[in-house]
């Protein structure tokens, strides 16, 4: 295994469950039990500061650095009238506070500085991350068509007690929970996000005692609840969203202690030596590029400013399709090796590629760097193509 070996787990003691467990609030069984959830986490307020607005996202499965907004505050922003100070900015994680809307907020002193009209192709380019969005509850009924963070062969990560041939039980819980959604009407919506509710809280209690693999298995589905929680915001799951997010964010925290490491080290840092272990490490690198973009739309469809800071442009592209695609050991292993040998004189991380965009015009190489990765990549990648307008 490579030097990001995910099977460097041990199983913690009793004594290691009652100072890192949450307290289980709710549960399956009294899942009628709406206010219970709106207490998840708050039994272990070490994980996440109290002042949370300050938490980064798009940096979490990166850094983890505890007070780096998701608007930098280290330097006042140029918008159209004027230097407006960006601590005045909200950060995305404020948005998360407001209920998940992307309406404009008002009380921001820079969305009445900055709007659609000063920055369009950064609200064009929003637009289509939240389209995207939009679609992957809808993606998430079948594993032919998983949301492009999510591997369809995940079953090769599978720990002792899941069957080789099944997807990890927070994924197939998560499958069923939107086929739920699909079929919801106004009468079910408030059953169907106690449910939503009860499972995220499962997912927290069994944190302590999850492998690396249902760990970031975890993370994927709740990231997909949270996503459900935009496309379907109503008052009805209102104070789900911030709930939703402290629990990522305190399933980032356990995960970097069992494991460590940074969430997108790219390939050519820490090459994978086996499938497993480069699904794996391709997943995390995935988490992290959804969380930016997440994150930029929040920023730009709310009046806020993107993080432009060294975390963001350290971010390491996702894969190549051909890599992500690949079925079985040997086609990776030709596939991989293949994007290798382009990865190395190529782009890398988010800010090799923002910076090859802008020169593309007017340079040669940096041309065709662009049309190499553009010639790879997934749906994935062709999101990563619409950072550059909004940060």
């Amino acid at each position: 295994m490579s030097g990001s070996d995910p099977t460097m787990y041990t199983e913690p003691t009793d004594s290691e469950h009652s100072t890192t467990g949450l307290e289980p609030w709710t549960t399956t069984a009294n899942v009628d039990n709406s206010d219970g959830f709106v207490q998840l986490v708050n039994s272990e307020p070490y994980l996440f500061q109290d002042a949370f607005s300050t938490f980064d996202g798009s940096s979490l499965f990166d850094d983890l650095i505890w007070d780096h907004p998701g608007c930098s505050k280290t330097a006042p922003t140029a918008a159209k009238g004027g230097i407006v100070p960006v601590e005045q900015a909200s950060g995305w994680c404020t948005w998360t506070q407001r209920g998940l809307s992307f309406a404009v907020d008002t009380d921001t002193p820079l969305a009445r500085t900055v709007s659609g009209h000063a920055r369009p192709e950064a609200h064009r380019s929003a637009d289509l991350v939240i389209q995207a969005l939009r679609a992957f509850p809808v993606m998430m009924r079948r594993r032919e068509t998983l949301p492009w963070f999510i591997h369809p062969h995940s079953n090769v990560l599978a720990t002792k007690s899941t069957p080789p041939s099944d997807l990890p039980d927070a994924i197939s819980t998560c499958m069923g929970i939107a086929q739920m959604l699909a079929s919801s009407t106004p009468d079910t919506k408030p059953f169907l996000w106690r449910t939503i509710g009860a499972e995220c809280n499962r997912l927290a209690n069994e944190m302590p005692r999850m492998s690396p693999f249902d760990n970031l298995a975890a993370q994927q589905a709740c990231m997909v609840y949270l996503i459900m929680c935009i496309v379907d915001h109503s008052p009805i799951n209102a104070g789900y969203g911030q709930e939703i997010t402290h629990i990522l964010f305190n399933f980032c925290v356990t995960f970097k202690g069992m494991f460590g490491g940074h969430g997108s080290e790219s390939e050519l840092t820490n090459p994978s030596l086996c499938w497993e272990d480069w699904i794996f490490a391709e997943s995390r690198r995935r988490m992290t590029i959804l969380w930016l973009l997440i994150g930029c739309a929040a920023c730009v469809k709310t009046g806020g400013v993107c993080d432009s800071s060294g975390s963001t442009r350290s971010m390491a592209l996702p894969g190549p399709k051909p890599v992500w695609e690949a079925t079985s050991q040997t086609t990776w292993e030709t596939e991989y090796a293949a994007s290798r040998m382009l990865q190395m004189d190529g782009l890398v991380t988010v800010g090799d590629l923002v910076d090859t965009q802008h020169s593309a015009r007017d340079d040669s190489v940096s041309a065709r760097k662009l049309d190499c990765w553009n010639a790879g990549i997934d749906n994935a990648g062709s999101l990563v193509n619409l950072i550059g307008s909004m940060v």
